[in-house]
């Protein structure tokens, strides 16, 4: 009886220690996404559900959407435990990782030589977005805990701070110069960064709006909260909004446009799982990590080259890179 009560004990403390592991990676995913402005991601043992309990629920399934599954590249900052890939050129990549689920650092990718972008003043950082010419957006913590939008041309950094406002986020650059992002006074705005002028974006009716990415034609997408806090993608194109909402989900986020109007992003079903999107020319399509429990993209460049990351069974979140 001894040998089968210690089994037992043992089988106890494993199984308690895997649960404890699994809620530790819960937790520091739910940290890592959070910070970075995402929507959490459902465990990964309902991912099937959705489509094999109730298919006709499935928007691709209905034909409102199409599918892809992607075998990427993974790029994981050596030793993290959580990774993602928020933009790149044709050279570098850059994101964030976290060896403990709550502390972000911002890294660049060339090649297969990663190295942490050190950006001064940070205690926390993660670079979101790249242009053609090097030049590099992203967001750093100060040793206040305010957080502020960077600009790094070359080693060279400089602070982004909407005026009044009481935290900045600096999301994405393109060729010209031109910043996006995002920043809270009494409320969640998106904003367009140039030449020094600063000029707020607000969906229509929203209670809140954010900026994630623009294009070479200046053409901008990002997300906006509804009255009753529902969020929805949108485009702004000449001036003119369009909302975007991937079919029957329930959560929407357009993170990056190429310069042929292409959109890349991610949304939530019904059940709360995390796919990855694109968008052209008005038609949807599902993007998934072949094996992952959630996806998301963050951007899709003119080459067709997509970033972002998934999230594997045991909930830790890497980084990818691929067509």
């Amino acid at each position: 009886m001894l040998s089968v009560t210690l089994l037992i004990i043992s089988l106890a403390a494993a199984t308690a220690a895997a649960a404890q592991t699994s809620h530790q990676h819960r937790n520091g995913l739910s940290n890592v996404l959070n910070s970075l402005g995402l929507p959490d991601a459902r465990p990964a043992h309902v991912i099937a559900a959705p489509q094999s309990v109730n298919p006709a629920t499935d928007p691709v399934a209905l034909g409102l959407a199409g599918s892809k599954s992607y075998a990427f590249t993974t790029a994981d900052y050596p030793g993290a435990s959580y990774s993602l890939v928020l933009d790149t050129n044709l050279t570098t990549a850059v994101g964030a990782f976290a060896y403990d689920g709550s502390t972000l650092q911002a890294f660049t990718l060339k090649g297969t030589t990663y190295k942490t972008l050190a950006v001064p003043g940070s205690t926390q950082s993660y670079a979101q977005g790249i242009n053609t010419a090097g030049q590099i957006v992203g967001v750093y913590i100060d040793a206040l805990g305010t957080t502020h939008g960077f600009f790094d041309n070359a080693g060279a950094f400089a602070t982004i701070d909407y005026p009044g406002s009481v935290v900045t986020w600096a999301v994405d650059i393109n060729d010209a110069g031109q910043i996006v992002g995002r920043y809270v006074d009494s409320a969640l705005h998106g904003y367009l960064y140039q030449s020094g002028v600063f000029t707020a974006i607000n969906f229509p009716g929203s209670i809140g709006t954010s900026a994630q990415g623009i294009n070479s034609n200046g053409d901008i997408v990002g997300y906006w909260k509804d009255t009753a806090k529902v969020t929805h993608g949108y485009v702004l194109k000449g001036g003119t909004f369009t909302s975007l909402d991937f079919p029957l989900a329930s959560y929407t986020s357009a993170q990056g446009i190429n310069d042929t109007g292409v959109i890349a992003g991610l949304y939530l079903d019904a059940s709360g799982l995390q796919h990855g999107f694109t968008y052209s020319g008005g038609a949807f399509t599902r993007v998934d990590v072949v094996g992952a429990s959630g996806s998301l993209l963050t951007r899709v460049k003119n080459n067709k080259t997509v970033t972002g990351g998934f999230v594997d069974v045991l909930t830790e979140l890497h980084g990818i890179k691929g067509h």
